[in-house]
């Protein structure tokens, strides 16, 4: 919000400018006889550039909450990105992301949704970040679906991390590379590191086992 009240400032100046080069200003007769093109141009192209990030970030909320609600299989489900400051303000500051059931809201913190963004704008170049924003983007989502234990919640998020990424735009091959490293990686590495890591974390999440969902795209071939 902050950045679009400033680029608000700018363009009100660059209107002002132009607006006096027509009608006087108070205790003048005439209107300015010459607009200074640079300053208008100056002006409009910093509120341009305040306004990219936020309209850049509300779009790609946009895009997100379609996925989300394709995977969560609920029309209430909708994606917002925190910025640092709403982050810092948020309850749930130390959690990377959460998820309320009854609205269907889903938070990303800061800087997840940058990491996902960077992610999707060149997933061959991967790094772990990037493939674990796409399982964070997965695992809020299914909480939207009902489930509320974490670590099912969890291994929900792991078998369909393939379709997640395919639906986010990842190619079918990359995905499913991307979705066997989250499990094998991160996901694992939960089990062993334990405390409050280790309450995402089952051994029955694996193939055959009481967590297995069987899904025909799990990553689980």
């Amino acid at each position: 919000m902050l950045w679009l009240a400033l680029s608000a400032f700018f363009l009100w100046l660059a209107l002002r400018e132009i607006y006096f080069g027509f009608v006087p200003r108070s205790g003048f007769d005439r209107p300015n006889p010459s607009i200074s093109v640079g300053y208008v141009l100056t002006t409009l192209g910093i509120a341009a550039a305040l306004a990219y990030t936020p309209i850049r970030y509300w779009q790609f909320e946009r895009f997100l909450t379609l996925i989300a609600r394709q995977l969560s299989e609920s029309p209430k489900a909708y994606v917002h990105c925190n910025s640092f400051i709403d982050s810092v303000l948020d309850t749930n500051v130390f959690a990377a992301g959460h998820a309320d059931l009854e609205t269907g809201r889903i938070v990303l913190q800061h800087p997840w949704c940058g990491e996902l963004m960077d992610h999707l704008a060149n997933p061959k170049a991967a790094t772990p970040k990037g493939i674990h924003s796409v399982h964070l983007l997965t695992h809020e989502t299914m909480h939207i679906r009902g489930e509320m234990n974490e670590a099912k919640t969890d291994c929900q998020g792991v078998q369909r991390y393939a379709r997640a990424a395919k639906l986010l735009g990842i190619d079918d091959e990359l995905a499913q590379q991307h979705g066997e490293i989250n499990y094998n990686g991160t996901y694992k590495q939960r089990g062993a590191i334990g405390g409050m890591a280790g309450q995402y974390f089952s051994i029955d999440c694996a193939p055959g086992r009481a967590l297995d969902e069987r899904l025909s795209d799990s990553i689980w071939r």
